[in-house]
């Protein structure tokens, strides 16, 4: 017997899950809005849930539902969810591997750079769930989306109260240090910095620090060698330092921080607490 190509066996599959969930009773349906602003309708909460996006993954498991996952990225890579497979990376992962956890929900980052898999996806009835975390706020917002994607708003309200009283309570230790001038650099080279809007510039700020790059125009930029020198500097914060050229910041203090910092996810309470010692350059009492 002749072995069915993978292509057309992950056609047939995605066909049989759209008639599927075409069939489904609506009794329990589920109506969202997502971080794109469009309406997703579950059938029923999500229980077999693909997640494309490593803060999300995080969120379930910080709510204490990692239960729901079946799959998950080549980033997520923490001990625990190492477990599950992987479909590839966020951006233009496997479908046929997607296809094969026959997920009923699919969370992808709001972006236009793979419009490609939420399209096939949406067509052969597999419901795909956009998030954005681009700001602290955002990561609450996204709690409460994905716990209520599962049927369980009170995971993602518990998660979202832990988190805003341990944010509170590092602000408020960090109230009373002096302001410190601070660049965020993600690496490259021009280098790349955070600006205004984004979760590092919120945690930046909220813990001591004036982000001397607030007033780039993207949330993310490359500024070139001459206007990083133009600015002044106290701390930089880098995830290589060893890579930083010293140069670029004369009398200022470089402090490698771990790239999870990065991560707009249930560590942002973690992560504060870090950014502030490196920012103080002292542990927060």
């Amino acid at each position: 017997m002749r072995r069915r190509p993978a292509r057309a066996w992950a056609a047939a599959t995605l066909l049989f899950l759209a008639c599927a969930n075409a069939d489904a009773p609506t009794a329990e349906a589920v109506h969202l809005i997502d971080a794109t602003g469009s309406e997703v309708v579950l059938p029923r909460p999500a229980r077999r849930v693909v997640s494309l996006v490593p803060s999300a993954t995080e969120t379930f498991r910080a709510m204490g539902r990692a239960d729901v996952l079946v799959g998950r990225t080549d980033y997520d890579t923490h001990a625990w969810s190492t477990a599950l497979p992987s479909v590839g990376g966020g951006i233009e992962p496997s479908l046929e591997a997607i296809v094969a956890l026959q997920p009923d929900l699919v969370v992808r980052f709001a972006g236009e750079q793979d419009t490609h898999t939420p399209a096939r996806l949406t067509d052969l009835g597999v419901p795909v769930l956009a998030v954005r975390p681009d700001r602290v706020e955002d990561i609450f917002r996204t709690a409460e989306l994905l716990g209520d994607a599962i049927g369980d708003r009170q995971a993602a309200d518990s998660l979202a109260a832990e988190l805003r009283t341990g944010l509170a309570a590092a602000a408020d230790k960090a109230h009373a240090l002096p302001p410190v001038r601070v660049a965020y650099v993600l690496g490259g080279t021009p280098p790349w910095v955070a600006g205004r809007g984004t979760f590092i510039d919120d945690l930046v700020t909220l813990m001591g620090g004036d982000n001397v790059f607030s007033d780039v125009e993207l949330l993310y930029a490359a500024v070139s060698p001459e206007e990083f020198r133009t600015r002044r500097i106290d701390v930089v914060l880098v995830s290589d330092a060893a890579g930083f050229d010293a140069s670029l910041a004369p009398g200022a203090r470089v402090e490698q921080v771990e790239s999870d910092f990065e991560i707009p996810g249930p560590g942002v309470v973690e992560a504060a607490y870090r950014i502030a010692e490196r920012i103080h350059g002292r542990k927060l009492e």
